[in-house]
């Protein structure tokens, strides 16, 4: 199984952090994140349940978030965690209250901001497919020229919200 699966959905963006990336049939929105024990907690609060995420060690993480969203539903498919310590990404299934975490290896694929854009821009559709997102993968596919547009601000804006975080 690719990364592990959890019945909590991700942390709320902070819209107070975040620029907005219109791209066509998505939206990429660059947010200056950090990530604390508390933070996780108050999010099971928040959805009333737990996923049994280990509690016992303090978290303190951060750095740069893309999350890329349908521009029409607004919904959030897929999360890059550009973070210091423990990079990862997410799988989002919304419809289904789940996503799947997987952590990035900075050994073997190098800087995360740099892989990510790589991703958005030569896998996105891939990625949508694999949440579901089918209907919203082929818009991508057919609006390229606006999504790659988009593509292009994202190398700034991470790099931005990194040293924002105070995790650059």
């Amino acid at each position: 199984m690719l990364g592990r699966e959890y019945t909590v959905m991700p942390i709320a963006i902070d819209w107070s952090n975040s620029v907005e990336v219109g791209a066509g049939p998505v939206t990429f929105v660059v947010e200056a994140r950090n990530l604390t024990r508390e933070a996780i907690i108050q999010n099971e609060v928040v959805q009333g349940r737990s996923d049994g995420i280990d509690h016992d060690y303090d978290v303190l993480d951060g750095g740069a978030s893309l999350h890329v969203l349908g521009s029409d539903d607004r919904v959030e498919y897929l999360r890059f965690d550009c973070f210091d310590n423990e990079p990862h990404y997410h799988y989002i299934r919304a419809a289904e209250g789940r996503n799947i975490v997987v952590r990035f290896d900075n050994v073997a694929e190098g800087d995360p901001l740099d892989w990510t854009v790589s991703r958005v821009r030569h896998r996105l559709p891939d990625m949508l497919e694999h949440v579901g997102a089918h209907d919203l993968a082929e818009h991508v596919r057919k609006a390229s020229s606006d999504v790659s547009r988009g593509v292009d601000e994202l190398n700034a804006l991470l790099a931005r919200a990194a040293v924002a975080s105070g995790h650059p």
